[in-house]
C-alpha cells in the first residue's frame, strides 16, 4: 500500500484549562515511526539447547524533523514544545495520536520527550527535531474496510 508522507500526521495532546486539545506539528518535512519488539530469552533442559524467545512487549519511538511554528491555533508551537521537553515527573507525560489523515489506521496512548533539538541560520526560519518514546502500551486501531457488493 502506497501512503505519501504528508497524508501521516504525529499529534501532541495539549492541555489547556483542564481540556487536551490535539494539534499537529507544523511544516515538518519527515516524521519517523519506530517499533522494536523487547524480548526475553531462556534455555532450559527441555529445550535440547534451542533457545526459547518471547516478546515481552515494545519500544516504540517517534521523531519529528523539521518543525517550524505557524500562526495556527491546531498546530504545536516552539514555546509548548520546548515547556514539554523541560518537564520532569508524571508531568512530562502527555497524550499522543499518529494517524492517516483520512480517519484511518491510528496509533494512540501517552509519551514523553526524549530530545528536542533547534537548529537555525541567518537566512532561514529556524526549524526543529523532536523525539518521543511511547510510555506503558500503544493502542493500535485498525480501520476495518468497508465490504463492496
Amino acid at each position: 500500500m502506497a501512503l505519501a508522507g504528508y497524508n501521516i500526521a504525529f499529534k501532541l495532546g495539549i492541555v489547556s484549562g483542564g481540556v487536551t486539545t490535539f494539534k499537529t506539528f507544523a511544516g515538518r518535512t519527515q516524521d519517523d515511526l519506530t517499533i522494536a519488539a523487547r524480548t526475553r530469552e531462556r534455555l532450559t533442559k527441555d529445550d535440547a539447547g534451542a533457545t526459547q524467545v518471547a516478546v515481552i512487549g515494545q519500544d516504540v519511538t517517534f521523531r519529528a524533523t523539521g518543525l517550524v511554528e505557524l500562526s495556527s491555533s491546531m498546530a504545536v508551537t516552539r514555546d509548548q514544545l520546548i515547556d514539554y521537553a523541560l518537564r520532569a515527573g508524571s508531568n512530562a507525560v502527555f497524550a499522543f495520536g499518529y494517524a492517516t489523515d483520512d480517519g484511518g489506521d491510528s496509533l494512540g496512548g501517552y509519551c514523553v520527550i526524549t530530545n528536542l533539538s533547534e537548529s537555525s541560520n541567518a537566512s532561514d526560519d529556524a526549524t526543529l527535531t523532536v523525539d518521543f518514546r511511547v510510555v506503558g502500551a500503544a493502542d493500535f486501531s485498525v480501520e476495518v474496510p468497508e465490504e463492496s457488493n
